[in-house]
């Protein structure tokens, strides 16, 4: 019984300063996804009265929020593979409902607080993230088809228009050439 004692608190003693780090590592990524929230929202106000200083700013903005979410989740990736070598578990095996069975009561709640903040950001910048795609969609769209229009225009051998606006036949240059048999 002893013996099962020891092997328990040297167990614990190894997982929940890891849990503590990756409580940490997700305050962190709860507050890199809230950056990103508010730069796709901003995003959002740039493409309804778009500029391309202001765009490429805030594409830089956003990459630069990408690249700190993208650093973060190496980090924990890497606080999750010695988590899942301490407990024997594959690191596919490893989530925060799985950890949460394995932590003391406050790194328990800490955990599915996380979890729940971190849900929820993402779904919603998922959602944003779309919106902002239909919004260029449209907008690519509606540019390709004033582009088709205005090289129809263009392109038309029969007509063009006079400078009081009016749309002036041209008459066909060349000859129509028929033959038969």
């Amino acid at each position: 019984m002893v013996m099962i004692q020891q092997n328990m608190s040297l167990y614990t003693d190894e997982l929940s300063p890891l849990l503590d780090s990756l409580i940490i590592f997700l305050k962190r990524e709860i507050v890199v996804y809230r950056e990103l929230q508010a730069a796709i929202s901003h995003e959002k106000m740039i493409l309804m009265k778009p500029s391309l200083e202001r765009l490429l700013e805030s594409n830089s903005k956003k990459e630069t929020v990408i690249l700190k979410a993208k650093m973060l989740e190496d980090g924990r990736l890497k606080l999750v593979k010695k988590i899942a070598k301490i407990l024997d578990l594959e690191e596919n095996e490893i989530n925060l409902t799985v950890l949460c069975s394995y932590a003391d009561p406050d790194q328990k709640k800490y955990l599915r607080e996380c979890q729940s903040i971190l849900g929820g950001l993402l779904a919603d910048n998922r959602e944003m993230n779309r919106n902002n795609k239909e919004i260029l969609d449209y907008s690519r769209n509606f540019l390709q088809g004033t582009v088709d229009f205005i090289h129809s225009l263009l392109s038309s051998s029969s007509a063009c228009y006079m400078p009081s606006g009016k749309m002036r036949h041209i008459a066909r240059n060349g000859k129509m050439v028929q033959t038969e048999g």
